[in-house]
């Protein structure tokens, strides 16, 4: 993983922090799943080659933090309006990044995973609601990294949320493979170590089986 690791830091030149497509191919290095996706730059033209519709674009830049207050994410795009909102972001941002990726389809709630580091304990992470509402809600857990699976399990037993994973309403989440994501989190932060200040997985989804993290944030000290 050191290796992973290294080659990572090399990939993003002299940024001083990771834009969203590199900070997904951080947490893609611990086995968390990210959608298909591409960045484009300026002046490139639009490529969608491997990547299956419906698609999202964003801009995509370290300094952009808030994407959608800003009309930076268009969602829904299909083969035959891709094209002109495409040229419409790169018009409302003309000098950052594009990426177009594969927009997922989920069932129930949105969750955020996230790591904060404490001056005096170090990094914690934490699971909660996620998506738009989620310092509406305040519904989290947190414990110090690195956190075995069986502890997050507690933190997801913690919640409000809890209930879902019960089969409510039908609903076929996954508890394991979410303590699994939360955990893997905490190892990233740990091996990160004090470079680390802040990582936010929001949302993370259950699609096709899977815990996907459809927007990811990075910041370093």
């Amino acid at each position: 993983m050191k290796k992973k690791l290294k080659l990572w830091f090399e990939s993003l030149g002299d940024k001083e922090n990771p834009d969203e497509f590199d900070a997904k191919q951080l947490v893609r290095l611990y086995s968390i799943k990210v959608p298909m996706a591409k960045r484009l730059e300026p002046k490139d033209e639009l490529d969608v080659c491997g990547i299956n519709p419906p698609y999202v674009l964003k801009v995509c830049s370290s300094n952009i933090l808030h994407k959608t207050e800003l009309q930076g994410v268009v969602l829904n795009n299909d083969n035959e309006c891709v094209q002109d909102n495409f040229k419409m972001i790169q018009k409302r941002f003309p000098n950052e990044n594009i990426l177009v990726e594969n927009q997922s389809s989920y069932m129930g709630p949105e969750f955020i995973i996230g790591i904060i580091k404490d001056p005096a304990l170090g990094h914690a992470v934490m699971v909660g609601a996620g998506g738009v509402l989620t310092e509406l809600y305040k519904d989290t857990a947190f414990r110090l990294a690195p956190c075995s699976v069986d502890e997050a399990k507690d933190m997801i037993d913690e919640l409000v949320l809890s209930p879902v994973f019960e089969n409510f309403r039908g609903m076929t989440l996954d508890k394991e493979k979410l303590a699994q994501t939360i955990s893997q989190v905490s190892i990233l932060a740990h091996d990160l170590g004090d470079k680390l200040s802040q990582l936010d997985i929001n949302p993370i989804v259950f699609s096709d089986g899977e815990w996907t993290a459809l927007d990811v944030k990075v910041m370093f000290d």
